[in-house]
């Protein structure tokens, strides 16, 4: 009895409400993050654009999206491995983590100085301190980006919403001081002018990312779930199921850089600037449904015996967000872009409406995808990740060409369809399963309370 006291043992009800209180607080955080970080990033943006010339704002963008690109690929999806496998990893969390980080360190590290070797270098590096400090940037911002996955493994993503925020807060902060500097004259020229907006970003980054770290290693020196014995699968599932989640990335991130050029050369510059503002507020909404999945993951991997609590909950999360998504596509993002510009509402309008009608579709896919991602089989979700993406692209292509940006839109209609009418099935299927599965085939009923 003092041990069962001293790891705070719940039986079957009261674990469940702890499993899924875990689940809204972490989903709701990241959501609420989400929203934050979308409009103080705009706000940022903004101020940048006013205080800066848009040379010197041009330069800077530039440097920070190449370095998310190359931070992102160089992360090779062991993400999605934190986020599946560190609940169960016991003891051998803090090692699988190490190892996570060093190696991400060094591709990331390889990447920026790729860039610097075989890139624009004259056009994006202005000063010979800027290029030297070119692949710390990439590193610190594929680190910060894979602690969010590290800490929904270790069954705490609310944190990852608050070490977001204090990034979109901290940076502002930080640029609000660089424009002090510029407004006396402190800072002249392109040079110094564009390296200052970076390092607003990244030396923000940095602290906040270094301050994880040691928050990280506390939690799995420190919570009892960590010293367990581990109950990892074998290392070719392991390895099976790492391979199909960077096919999955890739494939998707194909998708994403593919369709911006595509419109770029179809429909021409100004409709792309059309495409890209309007997108902002879609992509947000398909980053809010997929941020449900991951501590649903997380979740359902530490609580294997109340997936059927967590996988209902989870898909009655996923259709909330997107009936107010759709709300919003519908309601409040033309009235916005009317006050960027009348073309641009004129321009992107069409592309909302029916961005209203495949957000809710990809609602199917997500759920989907977290059940595979739990079961651990994600074979379908890889060919129905191609079939995705070749529907995308090639719809792209085609449509754009007689219906400018709007085409982007039926593309994505016929690719969100295609998966929504494969998927539903095996979706519905397995929460059919669970809802019937017998309690002598769970897990036993004390479980660890997440604190």
């Amino acid at each position: 009895m003092n041990t069962a006291g001293r790891l705070r043992l719940r039986t079957i009800p009261g674990g469940e409400l702890a499993a899924e209180a875990n689940l809204n607080v972490n989903t709701f955080s990241l959501m609420v993050s989400n929203v934050l970080t979308c409009v103080l990033g705009l706000v940022y943006w903004g101020a940048t654009a006013r205080v800066f010339p848009a040379e010197d704002v041009g330069v800077a963008a530039a440097l920070i999206n190449s370095a998310l690109m190359l931070s992102t690929l160089s992360i090779l999806s062991i993400d999605r491995f934190y986020e599946r496998f560190l609940p169960v990893a016991g003891h051998r969390a803090g090692e699988l983590i190490s190892r996570g980080f060093l190696l991400v360190t060094a591709v990331s590290m390889a990447g920026g100085i790729a860039l610097i070797v075989f890139g624009p270098r004259e056009t994006l590096f202005t000063s010979d301190w800027v290029l030297l400090a070119y692949p710390l940037f990439v590193v610190v911002i594929a680190v910060f980006i894979l602690q969010d996955k590290v800490l929904a493994g270790l069954g705490v993503a609310r944190w990852a919403a608050v070490k977001n925020t204090g990034l979109a807060v901290g940076k502002l902060a930080v640029l609000l001081a660089v424009a002090t500097l510029a407004g006396s004259g402190a800072l002249m020229g392109t040079a110094a002018a564009s390296t200052a907006i970076v390092a607003a970003w990244g030396s923000t980054a940095a602290l906040i990312a270094a301050y994880f770290f040691v928050v990280i290693s506390r939690r799995c020196r420190q919570h009892p779930r960590f010293s367990l014995h581990p109950d990892l699968p074998p290392w070719k599932d392991i390895w099976s199921y790492f391979g199909s989640s960077f096919g999955i990335a890739a494939m998707l991130s194909t998708g994403a850089l593919l369709v911006p050029l595509i419109v770029v050369a179809q429909a021409g510059p100004a409709a792309n600037a059309h495409f890209q503002i309007a997108w902002q507020f879609v992509s947000a909404l398909y980053l809010t449904i997929h941020l449900v999945v991951s501590p649903y993951v997380a979740e359902a991997a530490t609580h294997p015996d109340k997936i059927p609590a967590l996988s209902w909950r989870t898909v009655r999360m996923l259709i909330a967000v997107a009936v107010v998504g759709c709300a919003g596509l519908i309601l409040v993002a033309p009235p916005m872009l009317n006050l960027i510009g009348s073309d641009y509402r004129t321009g992107s309008e069409d592309l909302l409406l029916l961005a209203a009608i495949f957000v809710p579709l990809s609602v199917v896919g997500a759920a989907y995808e977290g059940f595979a991602r739990v079961q651990r089989k994600l074979r379908l979700q890889l060919f129905m990740t191609f079939v995705w993406t070749l529907t995308v692209v090639g719809g792209s292509l085609i449509a754009t060409r007689y219906v400018g940006v709007t085409g982007v839109g039926w593309a994505y209609l016929a690719a969100e369809s295609i998966c929504a009418v494969v998927l539903i099935g095996p979706a519905v299927m397995w929460l059919r399963k669970r809802m019937y599965l017998p309690p002598t085939s769970q897990r036993p009923s004390t479980e660890l309370v997440d604190g």
